[in-house]
């Protein structure tokens, strides 16, 4: 995907939306500051959607497909000729009243000058589902994107595994004692990193030489259960839960360790936090994030999981060591996080629900909290096991106990954006098959852009082509 890329809102004028005008009028110019744009930077092409909430087709093109503010002219059947003139970083976008079966023919002029007359028809984003492509090892957990590889830690093997991201065919593996239990990993260069286990406390590898050095405490907390990692610079960053006890679930007060990443790595800082359970640690590039889940346990007789105390995202200060604003979020259970592309809006997906939280950190303002959370699943059993986001903002998500992949405007907030108006079912056809996406990412395969899903209950590869 591409990196730093800059989108602009917009609101499409009436005009625009309803098609008013002809073939000969001015051209229907679009503001680029209306809702839509933002969008554009999804496509891999030239698109056309249909929302069957609003009815409308929606046909768009990404940035570099036009000239730039050229005449794009849209034919659709049963209309005049509409011409549109396309934004000045050649993408363009228009919508018209229509059903699953609407067509249009596009004329343009790309970058070069060159003129082209072509056939879009409305198409069903989950077509580039591909299911099953490959499986990674016994009960995947999480998954890392790096050049041409996808290291996958596998919790129910001790391992970190990598996987040709073309293929999906295993080629090499990094061990961990029997029984450790891998959560996570965060990489500092292309071969090596930080890897937390749940028993066996948290090591530096090296997946060149398949090496392992365990992270000394000395002079610090030991680890307990540590689960999310993410490095900044030279210095790693983990939370530990501190579980006591399980039915009842029962933590002690959490905590997040910086490590230094060295030929000795060791803790070199902790630092308490306000609410129990931190799991869930990501970084900008300036600042340390930490979400706390609070407690959660299971209820009998379903033992479904229930949020018990209040929790929230901490924003660590890594030079400082210091937490400098604190974000609660109420019961609710908070979770994976995510950043759109500025850093500016965070997402949190909710560990009881499928809920996501917001939070303006520009403005240092909770958005969506458990009071008033971005409701993206409304089934009672079910989670958002993570949150990624694209180099455009396009943020990705599952139910997991549904098996649906929802997409997010991580810009806007809006729920299933252009080009995706609903979520994507993995077993359309086998509703009560429970296959449990636990990880994804945005990556490139055979020239192709799109999501490489990871579920761990089937154990298996899907991929969404966009």
């Amino acid at each position: 995907m591409r990196r730093s890329t800059t989108i602009i809102f917009v609101t499409l004028a009436v005009s625009v939306i309803f098609g008013i005008g002809c073939g000969n009028a001015d051209p229907i110019t679009i503001s680029p500051n209306a809702p839509g744009v933002a969008q554009l930077a999804f496509l891999a092409g030239l698109t056309a959607r249909y929302s069957p909430s609003t009815t409308e087709v929606w046909i768009g093109a990404p940035p570099g497909f036009c000239a730039s503010e050229t005449i794009v002219r849209v034919e659709v059947k049963g209309e005049l000729p509409r011409r549109i003139q396309s934004l000045t970083d050649g993408s363009f976008i228009y919508k018209f009243m229509g059903d699953e079966s609407s067509s249009a023919q596009v004329e343009y002029t790309d970058p070069s000058g060159a003129k082209h007359h072509v056939y879009v028809a409305v198409t069903d984003p989950s077509g580039g589902l591909e299911l099953s492509i490959g499986s990674p090892g016994l009960y995947p957990n999480r998954m890392n994107a790096i050049d041409d590889k996808v290291w996958i830690v596998n919790s129910g093997d001790d391992e970190l595994a990598s996987y040709d991201l073309d293929s999906l065919d295993r080629e090499s593996a990094v061990s961990f004692p029997p029984y450790s239990n891998p959560w996570e990993a965060d990489f500092v260069s292309s071969t090596e990193g930080l890897i937390t286990t749940l028993f066996s406390g948290i090591f530096r590898f090296n997946t060149t030489s398949g090496a392992t050095t365990q992270v000394s405490t000395e002079g610090f907390t030991p680890f307990a259960s540590p689960n999310g990692v993410a490095i900044l610079g030279d210095a790693g960053w983990v939370a530990n839960p501190n579980p006591i006890s399980y039915f009842p679930t029962e933590f002690g007060i959490g905590w997040v360790s910086e490590i230094g990443i060295d030929e000795s790595p060791a803790v070199v800082a902790e630092i308490n936090t306000q609410w129990l359970n931190p799991q869930n640690v990501i970084t900008d590039g300036n600042y340390v994030y930490v979400c706390c889940s609070g407690t959660i346990d299971f209820i009998p007789p379903d033992y479904l999981p229930a949020a018990l105390d209040p929790g929230g995202v901490h924003v660590i200060d890594p030079e400082a060591r210091t937490i400098v604003a604190s974000y609660e979020l109420g019961i609710c259970g908070p979770g994976p996080m995510g950043l759109s592309p500025d850093s500016r809006y965070m997402y949190i997906g909710s560990g009881v629900a499928g809920w996501l939280f917001r939070i303006d950190l520009e403005n240092g303002v909770v958005l969506n909290d458990a009071q008033n959370p971005i409701v993206i699943s409304e089934a009672e059993k079910t989670y958002i096991p993570f949150i990624e986001v694209s180099d455009e903002g396009l943020l990705a998500c599952a139910s997991f106990n549904t098996d649906t992949i929802h997409f997010i405007d991580s810009w806007t907030g809006e729920v299933d954006p252009f080009p995706f108006f609903g979520p994507i079912e993995l077993h359309p056809d086998d509703p009560d098959a429970l296959w449990g996406p636990q990880d994804a990412a945005f990556v490139t395969r055979d020239g192709e852009e799109g999501l490489l899903v990871m579920t761990t209950i089937e154990s298996r590869f899907h991929w969404v082509g966009f």
